[in-house]
């Protein structure tokens, strides 16, 4: 058996989605072992197959199996951080490797040992009859957890069965469907699986044969997002193949069962699409919980996940009636009312870790129940008097906006009439100078602003990242990069505030650059953009940071003169020419 495990038939050529091994020349999975790696792997098939032992006693031994090739494979790694090897996989994507290392497979030492291997599995085994869970002693900070028994062994009668998850063949209902749905382009899981199942096939073929005949996991329903696609028709794909899995979950649960689910994306488009989703399957959401994340971490991160380092657990029910028809303001003044008797409860937990953002995470959850039990029935008045209905992306920005005129005093947050990128930046960071990664991924979640537009919209970056810690550039360095710049490369509101609070403050060296802010606002290519004014103003009444205390001043000034520069221009326009001032005046009086 063992020559025919090293087959190239057994060894089939990679699918074009494996674009990563094509492009390595991995063109087949032997190619990804070496010839002693591959005769091991063959040697405790062949041995596992041949044992004389319930079919269940192999199928542990080949658990074991399944772990060993990742750590016996010529795609193992050396972690510097750790001073140890990382398998294969450690970062979940076929990406080259550097510092290639194996391990030995009998030795008496070394990670990833078959030895290792095979004791995990026994561990699992026992864990079955006396369970434990992690728990960390109170009021010790960082200690080290305990193991702490549960007394709540597995009981027998469970079965494991495999399905599709959108045709499940169950006729009993259950009280709990808990799933862990693909996160739209995150993870290919079928090309992921295919490393493992090549090998797994070999013994269990002739016992499962309707699901292991075919050489490679099959795919064509996979619920995820094409790459091969363009934007639109990935996104389509992933919501017709999601919907009935959550169609089929619905089913299955009892009328007062409830089903759970996490998501992990950093991209709000891939949320909205899982929630239309879950919504047209006949399911509302009850509640959503902020929780860390396991994998996907950093910079090693995975194509959207990236930077992401917090799941979200979704609480759903099945929605036993047809939703009523319900405006949008009404709707509003019951999240206000909720979101009024929650925030202080929640505040109150703050001391035991709940962050701000964890806090907008769960508000944002308990938002969206009220518009997810009426999904399809919350109308909005459209121009004319026609009635449309609020679409899941307009729900969450009018959700984020109660959120926003929920937390702080009026004068506290931005004002509403700058762009939408500038309004979110100044709620994150008009008073604070930074946060944890994590954090801003948190508070922007639903806004349709990702952290990037921070760095890329202003003519200088208004963020920098460094350790995963998210820290605003200071005005005055902003102000000192575009001085040297044209003025016509301030792209936003924000530039042109910053660069007016910059201009107003004290030089701080005397290599660093000056302006006479008066002959700034009689140029001809400064073009004061709407919503300056009250940026400056709200700068100006806001108290400043610890990094930069005299911006409220600086913007003082800055304000005085723009309105001074301002009441020059109305008169000499008034004098000049009084009726292109009228017209004039009564733009101004439109974007006020």
């Amino acid at each position: 058996m063992a020559s025919k495990i090293l087959t190239e038939d057994n060894f089939t050529a990679f699918e074009e989605a494996n674009f990563a091994l094509q492009e390595q020349g991995f063109t087949h999975w032997n190619r990804l072992f070496d010839r002693m790696q591959l005769i091991v792997h063959a040697t405790l098939l062949k041995a596992i197959a041949n044992l004389p032992a319930h079919q269940s006693l192999r199928e542990q031994a080949l658990g074991a199996v399944q772990q060993f090739v990742q750590m016996l494979n010529n795609q193992g790694f050396w972690n510097m951080g750790f001073d140890k090897m990382n398998p294969f996989f450690s970062n979940a994507n076929y990406y080259a490797k550097s510092q290639i290392v194996t391990t030995s497979p009998f030795g008496a030492l070394g990670y990833g040992r078959w030895p290792a291997c095979a004791e995990k599995i026994v561990e699992g085994l026992q864990w079955t009859v006396e369970p434990w869970e992690c728990a960390v002693p109170p009021m010790q900070g960082a200690a080290k957890a305990d193991k702490l028994n549960t007394g709540d062994p597995v009981l027998p009668g469970s079965r494991v069965e495999c399905h599709s998850s959108s045709e499940l063949t169950f006729l009993e209902l259950f009280d709990l469907v808990i799933t862990d749905p693909p996160f739209g382009d995150n993870l290919y899981y079928s090309d992921l699986s295919d490393f493992f199942y090549v090998w797994l096939r070999l013994c269990l073929k002739q016992g499962y044969p309707d699901l292991f005949t075919t050489t490679k996991t099959p795919s064509a329903q996979e619920a995820l997002k094409p790459r091969s696609l363009t934007e639109a028709d990935g996104n389509k794909h992933y919501y017709d193949r999601l919907t009935p899995c959550w169609a089929e979950a619905s089913r299955v649960m009892k009328d007062g069962g409830m089903m759970a689910f996490t998501f992990h994306h950093s991209e709000d488009a891939q949320w909205e699409i899982v929630l239309r989703s879950l919504f047209e399957a006949g399911l509302f959401l009850e509640a959503t919980y902020p929780i860390t994340s396991d994998e996907m971490r950093g910079k090693a991160g995975e194509f959207g996940a990236k930077g992401t380092e917090y799941d979200i657990i979704h609480v759903c029910r099945k929605r036993l009636e047809e939703p009523r028809a319900v405006s949008w303001p009404k709707m509003r003044q019951w999240v206000k009312g909720e979101l009024a008797r929650l925030r202080p409860l929640l505040e109150s937990f703050k001391s035991r870790g709940l962050s701000d953002a964890d806090v907008r995470v769960i508000l944002r959850g308990k938002a969206l129940e009220f518009y997810s039990k009426h999904y399809g029935k919350v109308m909005l008045n459209a121009p004319g008097g026609e009635e449309t209905v609020l679409s899941i992306r307009d729900a969450l920005l009018g959700i984020n906006q109660l959120l926003d005129e929920s937390s702080g005093q009026p004068g506290e947050r931005p004002p509403s009439i700058v762009q939408p990128v500038v309004y979110q930046y100044l709620r994150l960071f008009g008073t604070k100078e930074k946060y944890s990664r994590d954090e801003v991924s948190k508070l922007l979640r639903g806004t349709t602003i990702q952290q990037s537009a921070f760095e890329k919209t202003g003519s200088t970056p208004w963020i920098t990242e460094q350790d995963k810690v998210v820290t605003r550039v200071p005005i005055y360095e902003r102000f000192q990069k575009m001085g040297k710049r044209s003025r016509r490369e301030m792209k936003t509101e924000l530039d042109q505030t910053h660069f007016l609070i910059g201009a107003a403050m004290k030089v701080r060296d005397e290599n660093d650059t000056a302006v006479n802010i008066e002959k700034e606002l009689e140029r001809e290519t400064f073009l004061i953009r709407p919503g300056v004014e009250a940026l400056l103003d709200w700068y100006s009444t806001t108290p400043g940071s610890a990094d930069e205390p005299e911006t409220a001043k600086a913007a003082g000034i800055a304000l005085q003169l723009l309105r001074a520069a301002f009441e020059a221009k109305r008169a000499r326009m008034k004098l000049e020419d009084p009726t292109l001032f009228e017209e004039w005046e009564a733009s101004i009086a439109t974007v006020a």
